[in-house]
């Protein structure tokens, strides 16, 4: 992409630049906001480093690029972490800003050197939304220790230039390059907790040289200023007098990517190597070595994939809407089916529902927490996704699911959806996570979809398919690599919602797959780092982007302290298994419960054995349903609320219909049941028909 990088002189927004050109992006031109009185040098911003703002004119000449420049007044009105457009803001400074740029050139993406505020990203990201523009942050998150040294090793030349923390000094500190102060920034995180790169406003930097300059800068004259002789933490920076560019001995027409030829500059491939690495970390007994073993994908798949991809729903799927909402503000909404030769409209149809229904219930879009949807046809992902945004494109939107699944034609879209709303103020609140710049992190949604969203305790994270993140492409090389980096977006986004929580933490989750051969491997990499949870495999004709795998988990800060239990029983022919996992306090539970015939439904292994073609009669079913959830309920405190969600897997052309699902789940009246009943290609054992997902929590 054409990108414009904005720069402040220091050396996070340098490295940025050089992340980009490793990533294979053109850096057409470079944007500054500087204060809007030369006679200030610091305006101690809540966005942009002002200090050392005279030198960054000397920026254009070193790289050989325009820069445009904007002033600024540097003050913040807004302070929400939520920004919308507000006059007379700073934001709005860099919004005219880079609206000059694309004025005169033609961009595509804006460079941002943010390692660690959500309030400067959150912003950035804003404005870019509104320009329609792409944010590239290829330094977020990134561990500091190691970003420093990175830079350091890529030879950014940047000085100390602003000291304002404990254990910085302006009369010792100020002028060293990073490179000589690394090992006491390192230090000092050890002893005071300084951020190692300067991301809590510890110190500021100014680069006057990196592999990018064709021209490197020279201080000639400079004066330190103390703005607060404080005891403890004083504060000092450096006002640049005079500068001046000296030639540097580059071939007369290199590219920028020539310039980083012999400096260690990682590219997007580099940051997901760790994913190669046999000692995968288990994150329940802190580390082991786990030995190599067979890639499935060599493996031959127990059924015909070709079956399984023209095998499609036969029986009319019931048009039974539902929504249900808890003393504690959850409202589960489920069984939304868009009825409609065309998928694009079928997708529109299907979302006006949710949203009467959100509105019966009290409800707004904004409310929504996840919403899963299946299509019958992942080709028509863009037109079911411009659907979407036209209904659902407001600020901080729920984490999404998309699987393609075995509809009807006349039925290709169908929606579930989790909303909570605050019944009083001491109620838990909603945080959202919604990252839009692409990073070597996680991958961005660009589209108006979270990552995450955390209620209180529980954390709900967006289906992960294995997409490298600073290229937003599949990864390359078979199904064991999709597993690893899924389960490392998985583990990354958890933590990123509650720094004490991981992936051991997830409670319940899902593991869609487009091939059976491929189900084994992605158990095997999930138990390797976790046995906490209760999962559950599916497979279905297709996933987004060509993926081979999806993971759809939620998880909670408390799951150290859940119990566990295994249960089964026999129903007419078939065996019933169910696990269980609830919370000391039986607030929260979550059920699968597996119904299947002939050999065992809790043998992993995978046969040929095929489910028997004659449905559960209707009292067997009703007996399965009531047994699951009498499970799900079991020890409840509050016995009269009983609302939970229930999602059926049916594998098509097997057990029984989602008609008789509906009728016997109408018999159990001492429930309020959230149902959707989604036919699939097969689940996680031939054997198995029928696999029903319940979920209840306060």
């Amino acid at each position: 992409m054409k990108v414009v990088a904005l720069v402040s002189g220091g050396k996070d927004s340098c490295f940025n630049i050089l992340q980009c050109v490793a990533a294979g992006h053109d850096i057409v031109a470079l944007a500054n906001l500087r204060p809007e009185s030369n006679l200030r040098d610091e305006l101690d911003s809540y966005m942009y480093q002002t200090v050392g703002h005279q030198g960054v004119e000397l920026y254009s000449e070193a790289m050989g690029l325009p820069l445009f420049r904007q002033r600024t007044h540097g003050k913040a009105l807004l302070h929400d972490k939520v920004y919308t457009m507000t006059p007379e803001d700073e934001v709005e400074d860099l919004y005219q800003l880079l609206s000059n740029v694309k004025e005169n050139i033609d961009i595509e993406a804006v460079a941002v050197g943010a390692v660690l505020s959500d309030y400067q990203r959150i912003r950035v990201e804003n404005v870019c939304s509104r320009l329609g523009l792409v944010a590239l942050a290829y330094l977020w998150r990134r561990d500091q220790g190691q970003l420093l040294q990175e830079m350091v090793d890529c030879n950014i030349n940047a000085i100390i230039i602003k000291v304002a923390a404990l254990g910085l000094d302006p009369t010792k500190h100020l002028g060293l390059r990073i490179s000589e102060i690394q090992p006491y920034l390192v230090k000092m995180n050890e002893k005071y907790g300084l951020n190692i790169c300067g991301e809590g406003g510890e110190y500021e930097t100014f680069t006057l040289d990196c592999p990018l300059f064709k021209k490197s800068i020279v201080i000639d004259n400079y004066e330190t200023v103390i703005h607060s002789n404080d005891a403890i933490a004083p504060v000092g920076y450096i006002n640049f007098l005079k500068l001046r560019l000296v030639d540097k001995k580059l071939p007369e027409e290199s590219s920028y990517l020539d310039r980083l030829a012999g400096f260690p500059v990682k590219n997007s491939l580099d940051y997901i190597a760790d994913i190669d690495e046999d000692d995968i970390v288990d994150s329940d007994k802190g580390g082991i070595y786990v030995e190599e073993t067979q890639d499935c994908s060599d493996q031959v798949t127990v059924v015909e994939p070709e079956r399984l991809l023209i095998l499609k729903e036969q029986e009319p799927l019931p048009d039974k809407p539902y929504a249900r909402t808890n003393p504690s503000g959850w409202c589960w909404l489920g069984g939304l089916v868009g009825q409609h030769d065309d998928c694009a409209e079928a997708s529109r149809i299907a979302l006006q529902k949710l949203c009467a229904l959100l509105e019966s219930e009290n409800l707004t879009p904004s409310d929504l927490v996840r919403i899963c949807i299946f299509v019958r046809d992942m080709k028509d992902y863009a037109a079911i996704n411009a659907a979407y945004v036209s209904v659902l494109s407001h600020v901080n939107p729920p984490v999404r699911v998309c699987v393609e699944a075995p509809l009807r034609a006349d039925s290709p879209v169908m929606l579930e959806a989790i909303a909570y709303k605050q019944q009083t103020e001491g109620d838990c609140r909603r945080h959202t996570m919604h990252v839009q710049g692409i990073s070597h992190w996680a991958p961005a949604n660009i589209g108006p979809y979270s990552q995450a969203v955390r209620v209180g305790d529980v954390i709900y994270i967006a289906g992960q398919i294995a997409l490298v993140p600073g290229s937003m492409q599949l990864v390359e090389g078979g199904i064991r690599r999709h597993c690893r980096l899924v389960l490392r977006h998985v583990d990354r986004l958890i933590r990123a919602m509650d720094s004490n929580t991981q992936i051991r933490d997830v409670v319940q989750g899902v593991c869609y797959v487009t091939n059976a051969a491929y189900v084994a491997e992605a158990r095997r990499e999930w138990e390797r780092r976790t046995n906490n949870a209760i999962t559950d495999y599916v497979v279905v004709p297709a996933l987004p982007r060509g993926a081979l795998l999806e993971w759809q988990v939620w998880a909670h800060r408390g799951n150290s302290r859940f119990e566990y239990e295994e249960t089964g029983c026999v129903v007419g022919d078939c065996r019933v298994s169910l696990r269980r996992r609830w919370n000391y306090e039986n607030s929260v539970a979550a059920v699968i419960c597996n119904v299947a015939s002939g050999s065992s439904a809790s043998n992993p292994s995978l046969s040929q054995t095929r489910p028997r073609e004659e449905p559960l009669t209707e009292a067997e079913l009703k007996a399965v349903l009531e047994y699951t959830l009498v499970r799900l309920y079991r020890g409840d405190p509050q016995p009269t609320s009983r609302v939970c969600a229930l999602r059926a897997l049916r594998r098509v052309g097997y057990g029984p219909t989602s008609a008789a699902i509906h009728s016997a789940l109408a018999q159990l009246s001492d429930y309020q049941v959230v149902p959707t009943v989604l036919p699939v290609c097969q689940l996680n054992h031939p054997n198995i028909f029928l696999s029903l997902w319940a979920l209840r929590h306060q």
